[in-house]
């Protein structure tokens, strides 16, 4: 038992270390009042209604027990896990983007005992929540969607049973919609729930979003091989087992972990595998490549999404993932080619 106390204390303060360096910008082991100013507004949402200055001065003055104008790391430790400190600043709110990736119950009153121990395995993740300038890919594919879609150009995109030697169909048919209903809920998805994922883990998500698109058209043409597919859904419900993905694979840096697996877990069970057994493809509605997407979503997005602290059971899950990926993919593409070989024997 007091081994584990140890191991806990120590999290804890690795975690609050880390913390107190973002703080410290100029590196002089202290954390003034300015950059404490500047660490919390970068984290908080857009402007609110209620003045954060005099909030960070008020708690900055109560903490700086020898008055000398800076906090060192005991300071800084006993402001961040003080009751009324947090109490100031979780009423605040934070950025969208922390809420959507990790959800948070707020309204429950988390005492400082908890928080220190939601720290030893917490916390990491909603760090890495940060907009980079390259963190555009979802917002790119949008605007080709859009564009292709007002000027008209589909014919040489859409997925086509009859055209199946035309290889790039397989994946060009996700810059194609049927609608402007169709097109704007996809791109309001990716934008919702791709780009936050994409703040984390980058050009991954594209990767992704494309392995989503290949297995929807693979699962529509070997299942239903005498039909067509345009849209992107596929690579869409591949977003969202990408979330369950990234779950799975940092469990423990995660606020909320459960919360945000039962959300997307259901979502997906239900809008997936639910209305295809229910539904089939009927009203021209391709519920068999939203699986193949959402499956191929799960698969990679546990491959390749970054895994913040790496442990045994995760790199079980990892290689199992990549061999049912792996075994899955050679299957339907065999059965495709298959499929295609028998086409141009009949002809």
């Amino acid at each position: 038992m007091g081994a584990e106390n140890i191991v806990i204390n120590d999290n804890i303060r690795l975690y609050f270390k880390a913390v107190f360096e973002q703080c410290d910008r100029d590196q002089d082991g202290f954390v003034s009042l300015e950059e404490l100013t500047a660490f919390i507004k970068s984290n908080e949402s857009s402007p609110s209604s209620v003045p954060l200055t005099p909030i960070i001065v008020n708690n900055y003055e109560r903490f700086d027990q020898n008055h000398d104008n800076k906090l060192d790391f005991d300071e800084f430790v006993e402001m961040i896990t003080n009751d009324g400190f947090l109490k100031d600043f979780t009423n605040l709110g934070n950025r969208y983007v922390k809420f959507l990736v990790v959800p948070v119950c707020r309204n429950r009153r988390i005492n400082k005992v908890e928080l220190k121990r939601m720290h030893t395995i917490t916390g990491m993740y909603e760090n890495e929540v940060k907009f980079k300038p390259t963190d555009i890919g979802m917002i790119l594919l949008s605007l080709i969607q859009i564009i292709l879609f007002f000027t008209n150009y589909k014919e040489p995109l859409v997925f086509k049973h009859d055209k199946r030697q035309e290889v790039w169909r397989y994946m060009t048919y996700m810059f194609t919609h049927n609608s402007q209903f169709h097109l704007a809920a996809n791109i309001t998805i990716q934008l919702l729930v791709g780009l936050p994922l994409e703040m984390v883990h980058s050009w991954r998500v594209l990767i992704i979003y494309a392995a989503g698109i290949l297995g929807g058209s693979l699962f529509q043409s070997v299942i239903y091989p005498g039909e067509d597919l345009a849209g992107g859904s596929p690579g869409v419900y591949s977003i969202f087992t990408a979330h369950i993905a990234t779950v799975i694979m940092n469990w423990r840096e995660m606020s909320q972990p459960v919360v945000q697996l039962i959300l997307f877990g259901i979502f997906t069970v239900f809008d997936t595998i639910y209305k295809y057994i229910t539904f089939r493809n009927a009203d021209d509605v391709s519920y068999i490549s939203h699986l193949g997407g959402a499956v191929c979503g799960l698969l990679v997005g546990v491959n390749i999404l970054r895994n913040l602290r790496e442990t045994r059971v995760e790199t079980i899950i990892w290689w199992i993932s990549i061999f049912l990926y792996s075994g899955i993919m050679i299957t339907f593409i065999c059965l495709e080619l298959s499929l295609n070989v028998f086409k141009v024997g009949l002809s």
